[in-house]
């Protein structure tokens, strides 16, 4: 009986749709949605009006953070999410963990950039629905560099050294140094996490970390750091460039809100490469993974497909964040002199993190390194050919 009840429905759905008249809406429900800190009065006012329609009752909650933001242990108990916020770097472990279910059939892969949906891509199908991208890019004071962001990296370097020998500078560059923020200049010089071709990995098993170029290389980041282009205290205190004391520093759109109450003169830009033209960043793509636990699956994909997909909504959550929207319609509405338009400008240049499941085993070799480098435990290069080695053999 119940079998001809749902077959009988899904005929007069059908039916429906051919006349076309509306179809009516999901089932009612409460859609609870873990999302990054200061997010949540952003979800709700822009999806109330379809919460409103649906008769749902969005459950808002700022979660959270690195990783899977603890759906490991809460999920499976009944207290996760129905739908969790992260960055793409984490799709390996989350599929891997079978915390997560594929999307394949619910992003509309029309709306995204290809290099997008590769970042929220694994083993074959789509995980998460793209919602903003952001990276890294380069601040320039112009109270210290009235000319502007420099064209190369012989201006960017010879400004600095300018500055701090005539003491109207501390340090070059104001940036943490580990894998993350130093990248550019680590892909500057020749090195790599994975093997790469124009963005897209080609083979995770070949690591770059002590590349032949690289290797060639790696005594200009002991110069640098010598000269005091890097701060050697190696934290996150970006006060030296607020306080008008460095030229540059490596920033991100979690860092506007300092620059704009600081209330210095900047200017956002690519980071030069040292052989010419840029280095790459790594960019991050912000997703909704739909929980393997949820028991609102219906209601959840729902949303994904008419809400977090719509231009709107991408709009709203990008200039929150000061991140760029992932959707190309909500893209092509941004305003290139902004921030948000130069965050974007140059994210388009960068290379997506790496996203198989062992990422947490590479950045603990790969910022180990770094931060052995930076205390003067180690030279550059041999920081750098341990953590290869460490690696590769982590990896198997």
């Amino acid at each position: 009986m119940k079998k001809v009840l749902r077959l009988g429905l899904g005929l007069l759905v059908g039916s429906m749709m051919a006349a076309g008249l509306s179809v009516p809406a999901q089932a009612a429900g409460t859609l609870t949605i873990w999302v990054n800190s200061g997010e949540e009065s952003t979800y709700k006012v822009a999806s109330s009006a379809w919460a409103s329609k649906n008769h749902v009752t969005l459950n808002i909650v700022a979660k959270c953070g690195l990783g899977d933001c603890g759906m490991a242990k809460l999920a499976p108990a009944g207290a996760g999410p129905d739908l969790v916020e992260v960055t793409h770097d984490n799709t390996g472990s989350l599929v891997s963990s079978g915390l997560v279910v594929s999307l394949g059939q619910t992003v509309n892969k029309s709306l995204f950039p290809a290099s997008v949906l590769q970042g929220v891509s694994f083993k074959y199908s789509i995980w998460g629905v793209p919602l903003s991208v952001s990276n890294i890019a380069l601040a320039t004071n112009l109270s210290l560099v009235p000319s502007g962001a420099p064209k190369t990296w012989k201006d960017l370097e010879s400004t600095s050294t300018s500055l701090i020998s005539s003491g109207k500078a501390s340090v070059g560059v104001v940036t943490h140094l580990d894998g993350y923020f130093l990248q550019p200049f680590f892909d500057s010089l020749g090195g790599y996490v994975f093997q790469n071709k124009s963005g897209t990995y080609i083979n995770t098993k070949q690591v770059g970390l002590y590349s032949k170029a690289l290797a060639s290389n790696a005594s200009l980041m002991d110069k640098w750091l010598s000269e005091k282009l890097f701060d050697k205290s190696n934290t996150y205190d970006g006060s030296a460039f607020t306080n008008g004391k460095a030229p540059f520093a490596i920033v991100g759109p979690w860092s506007i809100d300092g620059l704009d109450k600081a209330g210095i003169k900047y200017d956002l830009s690519g980071i030069p490469s040292v052989n010419g033209g840029t280095a790459r960043a790594f960019s991050g793509v912000s997703a909704l993974y739909l929980s393997n636990f949820s028991k609102q699956k219906l209601i959840a994909r729902q949303f994904l497909s008419e809400v977090a997909q719509s231009a709107d909504f991408q709009t709203a959550l990008s200039s929150k964040n000061n991140s760029y929207p992932a959707s190309m319609a909500a893209a092509a509405n941004v305003d290139s002199n902004s921030v948000i338009g130069k965050f974007g400008a140059y994210g388009a240049q960068c290379i997506p993190m790496p996203n198989i499941a062992a990422m947490n085993t590479v950045w603990t070799y790969w910022n180990n390194a770094f931060a052995d480098w930076a205390s003067g435990k180690s030279k550059f290069g041999a920081a750098m050919q341990s953590a290869s080695k460490n690696l590769t053999a982590a990896l198997g």
